[in-house]
């Protein structure tokens, strides 16, 4: 037999490939190899980019493999590779190397089967020992698989949940059904350190999304996109790095809070990761991967406040995304006070007084933009949004929390933008739950 070799798992491919990682030297990525496991074969996972089915119990197989090897750190052989290249080999997820196999445990349970491959290998004069006593227990495994009528071999299998890459109505729809609910998933690709691909794992089905981390934009990394330059930002590889350690095809929970605007076609969400070790976003912007994107943290329930506390926290430490931070900023620090709104100015602009300094305060909210006059189509809402804010706040005791000072530009005066309160609700995100604002990228 070849050598025995130690990896971790990044990822199962399917029930019967997957992606090893080496050691990590320094600060980049560690090496990565892909082995398929040797003289098994499980069934095949569809591709929507070539208009390929799942085939039936592919993603139960690749589920099994999943939940027992990913993150994991392993022992793995590689037995032979093709002309083209590709390695296989066996795996082994503990140190006995015939009960911790887990090519055997897949065909045991009925999630793979033995490949003509080996049966033929069996029957030449030239098969190494080794090779046979594998091959021998393999076929032991799937012969008690066929008898107890497991997985594949079962007659009359429970349908498999269809895995979704479309919507069956649109986004919009989709949102509106789920939106604030802790959903399970599985996060399957990271690409970059705020930004993943998830698999929501419905009663009838698995929906593939795309979500963006509410609050926070770590550096893009964007690379062998058809059609666009490549990009990678400083700390971006190293910060998707640390985010696939963490979070790559562990389960998780995903809370759907919002949706970039123009993203109703494409499965472009915004929301929250919540996960057993912690929180995804938080841990970014503390490790100084990531900073307060204040467009997406009106989705936040709970506010931004204590993000942005985080991130003042990791400017003062300067360390990666803020190495060269000099301290100038148009940012104040967050200040916090109770209030009473005394006007509202408009769909986006209200006037408090502040008892503490006995004056009257007027405040922009922070991070949305009020329907337009001059465009026939937003001219509507205008009222209807100041509306909104009359009914919600208008004599009654808020909390107001300044983020920023925009300052004068051109023909706008100086504005102070704040998070405002109104007995637990973010105005900002009253408006755009109710599509009455939208929101501001920075």
């Amino acid at each position: 037999m070849n050598q025995l070799q130690g990896a971790t798992v990044k990822l199962a491919l399917s029930g019967d490939s997957i992606v090893l990682r080496g050691a990590q030297k320094g600060n980049n990525p560690p090496p990565e190899r892909t082995l398929g496991l040797a003289y098994i074969q499980a069934p095949h996972l569809g591709n929507a980019k070539k208009n390929m089915a799942d085939e039936p119990l592919s993603l139960e197989s690749r589920e099994f493999l999943r939940r027992r090897i990913a993150g994991k750190v392993v022992k793995f052989v590689v037995r032979y590779k093709t002309p083209s290249g590709r390695e296989y080999g066996s795996v082994y997820i503990g140190p006995n190397l015939i009960e911790d196999d887990m090519s055997i445990k897949l065909v045991h349970e009925g999630r793979a089967k033995v490949t003509d491959q080996a049966r033929n290998k069996l029957n030449r004069s030239d098969v190494n020992p080794d090779e046979a006593d594998l091959i021998d227990r393999l076929l032991d495994a799937e012969q008690s698989a066929r008898e107890s009528k497991r997985g594949i071999w079962d007659p009359s299998p429970q349908p498999s949940r269809p895995r979704l890459t479309a919507f069956d109505d649109d986004a919009s729809t989709f949102l509106a059904k789920h939106k604030g609910r802790e959903l399970r998933a599985t996060v399957e690709q990271v690409r970059d350190a705020s930004t993943m691909r998830v698999m929501l794992h419905l009663p009838n089905a698995h929906q593939m999304i795309t979500l963006m981390l509410a609050g926070v934009k770590a550096p893009m990394v964007r690379t062998n996109v058809p059609g666009q330059a490549d990009i990678v930002e400083p700390f971006g590889e190293e910060a998707r790095f640390n985010v696939e350690i963490r979070m790559l095809q562990q389960d998780v929970k995903v809370r759907l809070e919002g949706m970039p605007q123009g993203n109703a076609a494409n499965g472009s969400f915004v929301g929250t990761v919540i996960h057993s070790a912690g929180n995804i976003a938080e841990w970014l912007v503390s490790s100084s991967f990531a900073k307060v994107a204040d467009w997406s943290a009106v989705y936040l329930e709970g506010g931004a406040a204590h993000l942005r506390q985080l991130e003042r926290a990791a400017k003062a430490n300067r360390m990666r995304i803020w190495k060269g931070f000099t301290g100038q900023t148009s940012q104040a620090p967050s200040k916090t006070f109770e209030a009473t709104v005394i006007r509202i100015v408009s769909g986006d602009t209200v006037v408090v007084y502040d008892e503490a300094r006995d004056a009257d305060r007027e405040f922009q909210l922070s991070s949305i933009r009020q329907p337009r006059m001059s465009d026939p189509d937003q001219a509507g809402y205008t009222e209807k949004a100041r509306e909104s804010l009359r009914r919600l706040c208008i004599g009654k005791p808020v909390t107001v929390t300044i983020d920023f000072h925009k300052p004068a530009h051109e023909n706008f005066r100086a504005r102070d933008c704040a998070t405002i309160k109104c007995k637990g609700t973010d105005l900002g995100a009253h408006l755009v739950k109710n599509g009455l604002a939208g929101v501001l990228r920075y």
